[in-house]
C-alpha cells in the first residue's frame, strides 16, 4: 500500500512496507557493526618499541658484566640507559606492544600450539580426573582458561598486565617436580644474560616431573643465524638436562620445540664458543 506525500515538487508515492524494511536492514547493520570492537594497530611503532627495549636490555646487561669500567661511571651509564628504557614506556609498553602483536597476527598464541601437541602426543585425556599442571612463563594472559576441564595453568610474569597472571620470578620458584609441563614461549630470548638463559633451562629440569614436557619457542634467528648456537647444540644442551626432543619444526620466523623429560641430568657443561662462522651473525648464546 502506498500514500501520497505532498512536497514542493508535487506528490510522491511512498511505500511504507519498503521504508520499514529499509529501516530494519539499516538497524541490523548498525547492530552487527557495534558488536565488533575496532582495534587499531601501528605495526611499525610496536616493532620499534620491542626492538628498542631488547637493545637497551642488552646494553644494560653488557655494562653490568664489564670489568673495565669504574663502578661510578658504570652506574651512571646504566642509569642513563634505564631512563631511555622508561622513556619508551618501560616493561609496560613492551608487553602491550607484544600483546597487540599477538592480536594482530592472530597470533601466534603459543597455547594453541601447545594444546595441539599435547593432544597429538596423547599426553593427557580430558576424561581423566587429575588435571595437567602447566606453568606458562612470561604469560600475557591465561590462554589455557578455555581448557580448564583438563588443564590447570599457572601463568606467571615479572610484571603482569592483568589479574589473571601471577607476579613471580621464574628463577626464584621452589615448586620442585610440581609441573607436568612448562612453556617458555619467546622468553629465553628476552633474557639478556646468556648465563641466566642457561639457568632458565636448569630451572625447568627442577620443576618438571619425570616424563613431563617442556615447550620452547625461539625466534628462528637465534638458532639459524647465531654465531654461538644452532639447533643441534641447543638440543644437546637440553639432552644433558635429561630432555629428549619429541618435536622440532620452524615457521618463517619462529622455531618450536617439544621436549620430554626422560632421564637424569648428565652434568655436562656448555660454554660459549663459535659454532657458525661468517659475517652478519647475531651473538645470541646460552651457557649451561
Amino acid at each position: 500500500m502506498a500514500d501520497s506525500v505532498a512536497t514542493g515538487l508535487g506528490n510522491i508515492s511512498v511505500k511504507h512496507s519498503g521504508m520499514r524494511q529499509w529501516t530494519k536492514n539499516k538497524d541490523r547493520k548498525k547492530k552487527k557493526a557495534s558488536k565488533r570492537p575496532i582495534v587499531q594497530f601501528n605495526t611499525r611503532k610496536d616493532k620499534k618499541i620491542i626492538a628498542e627495549y631488547h637493545t637497551l636490555n642488552k646494553q644494560i646487561n653488557a655494562l653490568r658484566k664489564s670489568p673495565s669500567i669504574a663502578k661510578g661511571e658504570k652506574d651512571r651509564m646504566i642509569a642513563d640507559l634505564e631512563e631511555k628504557r622508561e622513556k619508551i614506556g618501560g616493561i609496560n609498553s613492551y608487553q602491550e606492544a607484544s600483546r597487540l602483536g599477538e592480536a594482530r597476527h592472530g597470533s601466534f598464541n603459543s597455547a594453541k600450539w601447545v594444546v595441539k601437541q599435547l593432544k597429538a602426543f596423547d599426553v593427557h585425556h580430558s576424561s581423566q580426573q587429575t588435571k595437567l599442571k602447566i606453568l606458562d612463563v612470561g604469560a600475557l594472559d591465561n590462554n589455557y582458561q578455555k581448557h580448564c576441564k583438563w588443564i590447570q595453568c599457572t601463568p606467571i610474569d615479572l610484571n603482569p598486565q592483568n589479574n589473571r597472571v601471577i607476579q613471580a620470578d621464574f628463577l626464584m620458584l621452589n615448586d620442585k617436580k610440581d609441573y607436568d609441563a612448562i612453556v617458555l614461549s619467546l622468553i629465553i630470548n628476552f633474557e639478556g644474560d646468556f648465563r641466566k638463559r642457561g639457568e632458565m633451562l636448569r630451572k625447568c629440569e627442577e620443576l618438571i616431573v619425570d616424563q613431563g614436557h617442556l615447550f620452547i619457542v625461539l625466534p628462528l634467528a637465534c638458532l639459524e643465524n647465531s654465531r654461538y648456537l644452532d639447533k643441534d647444540f641447543f638440543v644437546s644442551m637440553l639432552g644433558s638436562l635429561g630432555f629428549e626432543v619429541c618435536l622440532c619444526h620452524s615457521s618463517r620466523k619462529l622455531c618450536f620445540f617439544m621436549f620430554k623429560k626422560t632421564s637424569q641430568i648428565s652434568g655436562k657443561s656448555f660454554s660459549k664458543h663459535v659454532v657458525r662462522k661468517g659475517g652478519n651473525r647475531n651473538n645470541f648464546a646460552i651457557v649451561l
